[in-house]
């Protein structure tokens, strides 16, 4: 059979549209599919409708290029009226049992998976306080995987230290790139176990499948609750389920004297 299935389920739960093809209305009424095309374009034109916008490309067994109709339950039952009882049957039947073949999730299962994925964001947000910038783009990333409007979310969200008065987003960098900027002679390894050390970075693990990482174990940084006044954790580009901490250009010059200080208390 020929017969074109698209299954798109929308943002409000609708159940997913099968199309027929004229195709396999033909293959059913073996009638010739000439004859079906035919039929369905004065039906089209009658009901004021572009059979452009139903017109389906394939390839025959000759590889030659050949144009079909996919129709929906409402216009392939438009069209058998002007067909005998029994091949009006013969394709409503066939109609059912491809309905039959698709599943649609039920809206409570939907709504169930929302929420466990909302759970899981904030748990997220909880362990590793990422940036609102981050979280915005969870939040879309969620509505995304449930087909969710989202234009409701805020397209920009400010990223600034929590005593911070500006009302705009503070500028950041990376640790290696304000250790060279600020001509400090450490590795970007060995600050981190500083910043650890002071209470501003927190070491995390998650599980990976990276062969390289002992125990099926990966490390990786996350700004403490202490040092949100000095950066920010964004989503880590390689995976969304860790953080890498970005620093605010303006404020690391005092988050360096806080390591200076530590350092010195040291000797």
């Amino acid at each position: 059979m020929n017969t074109q299935m698209i299954t798109q389920i929308g943002s409000n739960g609708l159940p997913p549209v099968i199309t027929m093809s004229s195709r396999e209305i033909a293959d059913l009424t073996s009638k010739q599919h000439q004859h079906v095309k035919r039929d369905i374009e004065k039906m089209l034109t009658e009901l004021g409708e572009d059979a452009s916008n139903f017109g389906h490309i394939y390839f025959d067994s000759m590889n030659r290029k050949q144009t079909e109709y996919l129709l929906d339950r409402e216009l392939t039952e438009t069209l058998l009226l002007g067909y005998s009882a029994a091949l009006r049957r013969r394709v409503l039947r066939r109609l059912r049992e491809l309905e039959g073949m698709v599943y649609v999730p039920p809206r409570a299962l939907v709504h169930e998976k929302v929420v466990a994925e909302l759970a899981i964001v904030e748990c997220y947000d909880r362990m590793l306080r990422p940036a609102p910038s981050s979280k915005v783009a969870m939040l879309q990333r969620v509505a995304k995987n449930n087909g969710i409007d989202s234009s409701f979310l805020p397209g920009y969200a400010i990223d600034a230290a929590p005593d911070a008065t500006g009302g705009s987003s503070m500028p950041t960098k990376a640790l290696s790139e304000l250790l060279k900027e600020h001509g400090i002679n450490y590795t970007a390894r060995a600050y981190n176990l500083l910043l650890r050390d002071i209470g501003m970075l927190e070491e995390r693990t998650r599980k990976t499948t990276d062969k390289n990482a002992p125990g099926g174990v990966k490390r990786f940084w996350s700004i403490a609750e202490a040092g949100l006044v000095y950066g920010k954790n964004i989503t880590s580009p390689s995976s969304p389920r860790e953080t890498q901490p970005h620093w605010y250009v303006e404020r690391f010059a005092d988050l360096h004297a806080l390591v200076v200080k530590r350092m010195e208390g040291r000797q």
